[in-house]
Formats: C-alpha cells, sequence, structure tokens
C-alpha cells in the first residue's frame, strides 16, 4: 500500500490559513547623520545611495528628516498597491522641510520609472548648475508599461532647477515615453505644491502615445493613430512662478481637472511661445477657479496669454478664472496651429479679464467654441485689442461685457463665422465693434474695475443687469458662486447680481415625491431617469403626456425650458404651452436618449391670467421623459 502521508502533508497544507500581509517598515533618512545605519529611527540611512539601492514595498515609508539636505539623485525602487502605497514624507517636527539638491548632477532630483501607488509629501526638490541641460525636479516617468496607478505630489516644493530651453525640462513632470506597449498614467494628484524658478516648464504632464488625427502631424505622428489618454489627472491648489517658459500643461488627457492655482511671472526666460495654463490633445478638460498674471510676451512670438485651448483638444471648458496683465493677453484659441490638427467644443464661461494686454482673444482655429457671460476690463490708455483673427475660427459669444477705455479693436471679429449676442459694448466704438442686436452700449456700472475681481461686479442700476440671452447648460452659477437662471434672462457677464428668477411651473423638477399639479393624460408617471435629483417624468408611449395650469400675466412674454429624452428611435417628446391667448406653441421635439435642453418663448393674450404647460409624447412606440421644467417672465 503506498504511503499516506504525503497525502496528508497536502490536505493539511491546503487547510492552513493564508499568511497574513507583512508587516510595512519605516525607514529613516539623515544625511546628516554621522554614520550610515540600518534606516531605524535609532540608526537612520545617511546618504541617497543607501536608499536608491533598496526596493520599497507596498505600504512603506521613507522618511527624510527635516531641515536636513541630501546631495543627489532620490530614486527609490518598488511599487506599492491599492490598499498600500509606498509613501515618501518628512520625519520630525517643525516646518522646515528636507531637501533632495542634486545640484546638476542627475537627470532629476527626484525619480520614478515604471513604478506605481506612491504619495510623495513635504519634500523640498532643487537641481540648479551653472549650465543649463535638460533636467527635472520630480520626474515620474512610464515607458512601456501598461496603465501606472496613483500618484500624489502634495505639500513639494520645486525651485531652482536649471533645465534647457526644451519642454523636456520641468519643475514637475508626469512622462510617458516609449512606442511598444500603450501607456497611461490614472489617477495622478498634484496639489498644495510649490514651483518656482525653473525653466522650462513648470508642471506638465507628456506622452508619446499622442496620435489622432485631431492632432494632425504633429511631433512627427503621420498617419499614425495611437492616443492612449492620461485619466484622473488633478492639479489643484498649487502655485507657480517665476518659470522661464509655460507653467502649466495638460498633454494627451482624458477629463482632467486644473483648479484654484496661481501662476504668475510665467514665460521669464524662454525665447520661444509659451502660455500660463493650456491644455492640449486632451478630451474634456476643466480649468476653473485659477488666477493667472504677468505672463511675459518675449519679442517675435505670438503667446504670452493666461489660457489657451491648443490643438487637438475636444470640449475643453475654462471657467471661474481671473486673468490679469498678461502680456499674450487673456485667451488663445489654436486649434488649427498644427498641420492638420483641429480642436472643437472649447466653452469659456463666468471668467474676468482686466488691464490683459495685445489682445484678449488671439484666434487660431476652433471649430465650434462658446464664449459666454465673461467680464473684460480695459483701462484708459490700453491699446488691447478684443479680437485677433487668423482664421479658421467659429465662436458665438454670449452676454459678455467688454469695457473697454482704450483704443484697441475687434479685428476681423466681423467674420460670418463669429456671432454676437447680448452684448455690453462700452467705452470705445471703433468701425470694427461687431454687429449684435441686442447690444448694450452703455456704462454696465463695474463697481470699482481696477481693484481685483470684487471690482468687476455689477454695481446698483446696471442695465447689464436682467439683459442677457437664454444659455443652455449656463454651468449654473457665476464667477462669484451666485445661481445663474435658468430660464429666463440672466444678467450679462460674470457677475448674476440680479435675482433668479422665479420659477411658475411648481414641482418642475418632480421632486415633490407625487406628480402633483401636474395632470396625467393617458400615460404618465414619476421615473427615476432624472437630468438632476432623484427622478423626473416619463410619458407615453403615445398619446401620454403630463399638463399644469399656471398663473400668468396677460400681455407677458414667458419662456417655458426644460429637458428631455426618449428611449426608442422612433419616439418623440416635446415641452409646449397652450391655451395662453395665442397659438399653441413648443420647443423642438427631444429624439436621442441622452437629455437635451430646449426652450420656447410665448407672450400671453391681453386678458389670459392662465396658460396650460405641458411635457407630451407626440409619435413612436417608445417613452417620452422630461426633467427640470421652467416657467419664467423674460
Amino acid at each position: 500500500m503506498r504511503p499516506l502521508l504525503p497525502v496528508l502533508v497536502l490536505a493539511a497544507t491546503l487547510l492552513t490559513a493564508a499568511p497574513a500581509q507583512a508587516a510595512t517598515t519605516t525607514y529613516h533618512l539623515d544625511c546628516s547623520a554621522a554614520t550610515d545605519g540600518d534606516g531605524s529611527a535609532a540608526s537612520p540611512w545617511r546618504d541617497l545611495a543607501t536608499v536608491n539601492a533598496h526596493t520599497f514595498a507596498p505600504g512603506d515609508t521613507l522618511a527624510l528628516r527635516r531641515g536636513v539636505t541630501c546631495t543627489g539623485q532620490l530614486h527609490p525602487l518598488g511599487s506599492g498597491t491599492a490598499t498600500a502605497p509606498i509613501t515618501v514624507a518628512a520625519d520630525g517636527t517643525g516646518t522646515l522641510r528636507p531637501v533632495v539638491a542634486a545640484a546638476g548632477t542627475a537627470y532629476a532630483a527626484f525619480y520614478l520609472r515604471n513604478q506605481q501607488y506612491w504619495e510623495i509629501r513635504d519634500l523640498e526638490l532643487t537641481n540648479d548648475a551653472g549650465t543649463a541641460a535638460e533636467r527635472n525636479g520630480l520626474l515620474v516617468e512610464l515607458t512601456d508599461f501598461g496603465v501606472g496607478h496613483h500618484y500624489v505630489v502634495d505639500d513639494v516644493y520645486v525651485h531652482d532647477v536649471r533645465g534647457d530651453d526644451s519642454k523636456w525640462s520641468n519643475g514637475i513632470q508626469f512622462r510617458v515615453s516609449g512606442s511598444v506597449t500603450p501607456t497611461n498614467f490614472d489617477d495622478v494628484l498634484v496639489q498644495h505644491s510649490e514651483v518656482f524658478h525653473v525653466d522650462r516648464e513648470g508642471l506638465t504632464t507628456r506622452s508619446t502615445w499622442m496620435c489622432r488625427p485631431t492632432y494632425g502631424t504633429g511631433d512627427g505622428c503621420g498617419t499614425t493613430r495611437n492616443w492612449v489618454a492620461n485619466t484622473r489627472v488633478v492639479f489643484q491648489d498649487n502655485v507657480l512662478h517665476d518659470i522661464g517658459g509655460d507653467g502649466l500643461v495638460t498633454r494627451v488627457t482624458d477629463h482632467a481637472l486644473v483648479q484654484r492655482n496661481l501662476a504668475y511671472d510665467i514665460a521669464t526666460r524662454s525665447p520661444g511661445n509659451n502660455a500660463g495654463l493650456w491644455t492640449i490633445n486632451s478630451d474634456y478638460p476643466t480649468f476653473q477657479y485659477n488666477e493667472v498674471h504677468h505672463v511675459r510676451r518675449q519679442p517675435g512670438t505670438n503667446d504670452g496669454m493666461a489660457f489657451d485651448s491648443d490643438f487637438g483638444n475636444l470640449g475643453a471648458v475654462f471657467q471661474y478664472n481671473y486673468s490679469h496683465d498678461n502680456e499674450g493677453g487673456f485667451l488663445l484659441f489654436c486649434g488649427a496651429c498644427g498641420a492638420g490638427s483641429s480642436s472643437t467644443g472649447t466653452v469659456v464661461r463666468y471668467n474676468l479679464s482686466e488691464n490683459d494686454k495685445s489682445r484678449i482673444l488671439y484666434a487660431v482655429g476652433e471649430k465650434d467654441a462658446r464664449i459666454y457671460q465673461n467680464t473684460v476690463h480695459l483701462a484708459a490708455g490700453s491699446t488691447t485689442a478684443i479680437v485677433q483673427d487668423s482664421g479658421n475660427t467659429k465662436v458665438a459669444f454670449t452676454n459678455n461685457i467688454v469695457s473697454n477705455l482704450g483704443s484697441g479693436g475687434y479685428g476681423s471679429s466681423a467674420s460670418s463665422s463669429y456671432t454676437w449676442k447680448g452684448s455690453v459694448f462700452f467705452g470705445n466704438h471703433p468701425a470694427s465693434e461687431p454687429a449684435d442686436a441686442t447690444k448694450i452700449t452703455a456704462d454696465p456700472k463695474l463697481v470699482a474695475p481696477g481693484t481685483g475681481p470684487a471690482g468687476l461686479r455689477l454695481g446698483a442700476g446696471s442695465p447689464a443687469r436682467g439683459a442677457g440671452v437664454v444659455v443652455a447648460d449656463n454651468g449654473g452659477r457665476d464667477y462669484f458662486g451666485g445661481a445663474v437662471p435658468t430660464g429666463c434672462r440672466p444678467d450679462i457677464g460674470a457677475h448674476q447680481a440680479s435675482p433668479t428668477c422665479a420659477n411658475l411651473a411648481a414641482n418642475g423638477d418632480f421632486e415633490a415625491g407625487t406628480l402633483s399639479p401636474w395632470t396625467v393624460y393617458n400615460r404618465g408617471a414619476l421615473d427615476p431617469s432624472a437630468h438632476s435629483g432623484a427622478s423626473g417624468v416619463r410619458v407615453g408611449a403615445y398619446p401620454g403626456s403630463v399638463e399644469q395650469v399656471v398663473t400668468v400675466t396677460p400681455n407677458t412674454t414667458y419662456t417655458l425650458a426644460g429637458w428631455g429624452r426618449v428611449s426608442a428611435t422612433d419616439t418623440q417628446v416635446v415641452i409646449g404651452v397652450k391655451s395662453f391667448g395665442g397659438t399653441e406653441t413648443r420647443a423642438p421635439a427631444f429624439a436621442t436618449s441622452t437629455w437635451s435642453f430646449g426652450s420656447v418663448t410665448f407672450t400671453t393674450g391681453a386678458t389670459n391670467t392662465t396658460a396650460r404647460i405641458y411635457c407630451y409624447a407626440r409619435v413612436g412606440t417608445g417613452y417620452g421623459y422630461c426633467d427640470d421644467i421652467t416657467l419664467v417672465a423674460t
């Protein structure tokens, strides 16, 4: 008989509990220590070479002694995990950071390559030298790696990086290189950090996986198609100043968020084209709540502006930003700057531009931009143009204030590719001033121009109050955080000073837990499919509707607005109004499965005090959905 022992041993092995996760370790580095220890608190390591020879395990921490400088490059090895990232932080009490000074001897003062799940906090990094070369402060690089996850840079001070004038030299850069394995970063957060006196760029992303049709043939792409976006990139609450070239750039990103950063004294040394905060070859980036000032424009260059939607972008948004005293102006559209390149869908809203130079908008290509609810002020003596156009640009300007006490004009902005509605043109009125049947030329009565954002609020009696035109999907708030109306005429500019208009459609958001006071005809019910909130209304299939009788004032113009969608391609749903003293009217039908906005304006009859509004499935076998219905006097 075969012995049973091996079987019993195997069974015992299978029944043994999985080993506990290895304990994490904190390793200490004190470059002022007399001797090189074992990395413990009592006997710390004393040089970067020892650190760089160690492979850190998930959950480990490298603690650098505060107030002590380590010379050379910090290049620790290893990767963390989603539940146990590796941390680099300061050790000890006080406010002085530990310093890593590469002194020009290394490509980067702090370098990670093909590593992930790292959190870097409370460090000071420098990389100065007597002559310029490609250098970085903090460089995180992925080469033919696949997806690199989770990187946090928090309260890190990078300064005095003597880089050359290439865009490979940075204060902080997250870089993708290689051409074999599709590679990108996912989950990058840089916050509460400062970048000072570096060349050429401040805080950026970069990728060799960048080629797609909208990017054209830039950087040798030709017909190559390999675009792989970096995802969940957030740059927030940072200060960037005395930057030789570009301040902050997001390249090859999807839904990047750049917010609450302060950038000033940008493009101070680079002889090339540079801008403050900008994006290129990216989908749906958002730049918001930033302040940018004193970006330089070097002789013979075209840039020097605060913000730039460059080529290869889709749906970039610039909102709630404050731009002032920038030599190249407020904004650049450079969608056609590269051969065969294009950008489309850039939105610029609720921004303040004050005493920017050269031009407010330099337009070099954008297929379908919208610029609305912005306030621009130029002091007496300014020669700044409002628009400088180099072609290939289509823009809808809506509800903007241009308070121009200087002498600059509008260039070729009267082009058929530009539309202007709800404008305030105050001060200088050159022959190039655009045609706008709704424009106002009276003083908008800004509170105190030249004193900062609060001075660009609308004062009492401003003709801009309530004088704008309705803008769909308007962002919901103004520059100062106030609510903006969705169905009635807003104030013009970045400040909504007037109270938001009353919605006469009761329970128009369908959040009351009941349909009342809406009445169902044929088929209609509350439904969890909602444009916002927890519920909307479902009507149909055809013919099905919900209707409501509302109180109105005779001889008054109203706007009925709302959101709708359908469940089937043969179905249409409409919002409309009848029994108001005029011909029944409705907004254009909603006929797609995604939520879209629609509105219709009507005027009540001389004796009519009520009207009937509705959401109606007018054709098809599917359902129609409506939500966020508003009725306001306009």
